[in-house]
């Protein structure tokens, strides 16, 4: 059997003509039309790449880290090179690296950043309707930069969780950083942290946006985070607003970008 060798993956996609990322049968997903066209590729039908994630339908992501183990003796920027060739427009192969023994991408990550886009107008978003859910009417910023470093830190986020999903282990997770940016007509979000909980991110868009409309006022945030009660936070978000930008590691796995320029 030829030796066989384990890379990492960074792929870049719109979610908004996917079924989300994990392979649902004959339906379209990014996992599915990548694992299709890497199999193509290598001749190898039973490839299969594995995630840092799994983004929900709709769900972008600048920065998604994968792995796969082939048979294929190619060097990465001509395997680079003929994947995309081989991709639809909305999903591309960014970088690829020869990964460390035993890499995986999902189990060593310690920890993602994500952004979240709102369209603040009084008019609807065409060209950006698939990239940021649209908010009418007026929002308060100072209020929601005020609520940011409550959310800070280590917390029981089970009320910032989807309840119709039971997680496997803690509902505890800790936020880094979070950042609220405003270039009109958009409003980012941006938060880093060692992981999530389900719509966990979007629930917190919703919960700061509920702030900034004087919904929920920034000093109950404590409170909410306590009662464990998934009712007192803010609804969860649409998913087009969402995109998975990276995916941390103790360790570097790819190249600058601009070392390919």
């Amino acid at each position: 059997m030829p030796d066989r060798r384990r890379i990492a993956l960074l792929l870049e996609y719109d979610g908004y003509d996917f079924h989300g990322f994990q392979d649902q049968g004959e339906l379209r997903t990014v996992q599915k039309v990548v694992q299709d066209a890497l199999r193509d590729l290598s001749g190898e039908p039973d490839l299969q790449i594995l995630s840092s994630s799994r983004t929900d339908q709709g769900v972008h992501a600048r920065g998604l880290v994968c792995h796969l183990d082939t048979a294929l003796n190619v060097p990465l920027d001509r395997l680079s090179l003929a994947l995309n060739n081989r991709l639809p427009d909305d999903v591309a192969l960014l970088a690829a690296a020869d990964a460390p023994p035993g890499f995986h991408a999902r189990y060593d990550a310690i920890g993602k950043i994500y952004t979240y886009r709102y369209y603040l107008s009084p008019t609807r978003p065409v060209l950006s309707r698939h990239q940021a859910p649209h908010v009418f009417g007026p929002v308060d910023l100072e209020r929601m930069r005020e609520a940011l470093p409550l959310l800070c830190g280590t917390h029981d986020f089970f009320a910032f969780m989807d309840q119709n999903n039971n997680p496997k282990h803690t509902t505890i997770r800790t936020i880094q950083q979070l950042d609220l940016e405003f270039d009109r007509p958009f409003l980012t979000l941006q938060v880093r942290g060692n992981g999530f909980l389900y719509h966990m991110v979007r629930i917190l868009a919703g919960t700061l946006l509920a702030v900034g409309q004087g919904k929920i006022e920034p000093q109950d945030i404590p409170q909410i985070l306590r009662s464990r009660d998934r009712r007192l936070a803010g609804k969860t978000m649409p998913p087009q607003g969402l995109c998975l930008e990276t995916v941390l590691y103790p360790f570097p796995l790819f190249e600058p970008m601009e070392a390919h320029l």
